[in-house]
């Protein structure tokens, strides 16, 4: 149980160290807030870093598709390299070279039943479907509120239906500066730990680091990272998941 307190700290440690976000504590208790409420046309852009390089990978959008019994959300990519501004000389070097093709796409979408909480959650490496739908964000957004869920999920690729074990805490409110703007955020973690779809791996966990602004009705800044061991490596020390932190670029 130390080894696993110990592994979360580091990785704690080093999603706090990555990305260009401004934040401070707010001293002043923050008053119960409002979140948004979703309507169709709703959207959200991100930049997509890689937590370890810190380089930008791709802009995600995020965009209200339905609100009926469920909330449909949208979400395409575009690669960052089609969208960064383009150094001196690029234009004139493309009449010889031509032109690189955008590299863009959909995503899975996701579904919350109700607002809030997540039951198909694309924002893993693989699309995750929930037995009990789970807070997207703290229910109740007051520091130390504390959320703990036990359930199932399951994946397109494999229908056996898979433990998750996630654990919600809410931190403290803070100023957050990000591309879009500056945001009084709620800042809070998932703790989560699981079974993989892939047999081999064990000791499964990913940690994330949320920042939730009430107004945007989603979140300004997320970091998600994630370890693993390995049933048939002589390695004894955990390997790493992919890890992400999404900025927001714009909101509507």
């Amino acid at each position: 149980m130390a080894h696993v307190t110990r592994r979360f700290f580091l990785m704690s440690s080093a999603a706090l160290s990555v990305g260009c976000a401004i934040r401070t504590p707010n001293a002043a208790a923050t008053p119960a807030r409002t979140v948004r409420q979703p309507l169709v046309g709703q959207s959200w852009r991100y930049a997509k870093h890689d937590i370890f390089t810190k380089t930008i990978l791709d802009e995600q959008v995020d965009r209200v598709a339905a609100v009926d019994h469920t909330v449909d959300i949208d979400s395409s990519y575009q690669d960052a390299a089609s969208t960064a501004k383009p150094k001196w000389g690029t234009k004139l070097l493309q009449k010889y070279t031509g032109h690189k093709d955008v590299t863009a796409g959909s995503l899975p979408s996701e579904i919350q039943d109700p607002w809030g909480s997540v039951a198909v959650d694309p924002h893993w490496s693989q699309v995750q479907v929930y037995e009990t739908p789970i807070p997207l964000w703290p229910t109740q957004l007051t520091p130390g509120w504390q959320f703990h869920v036990n359930t199932n999920y399951k994946t397109p690729v494999d229908q056996v239906a898979l433990p998750w074990d996630q654990t919600m805490k809410a931190l403290a409110w803070e100023t957050i500066r990000v591309p879009a703007g500056q945001f009084t955020a709620l800042r809070f973690t998932n703790i989560i730990k699981f079974k993989h779809s892939d047999f081999l791996r064990t000791d499964s966990a990913r940690q994330e680091t949320i920042w939730f602004a009430p107004e945007v009705g989603r979140w300004v800044a997320r970091e998600s990272q994630g370890t693993y061991y390995l049933a048939d490596s002589t390695i004894m020390q955990p390997y790493n998941e992919s890890g992400y932190r999404w900025e927001l670029l714009e909101w509507s």
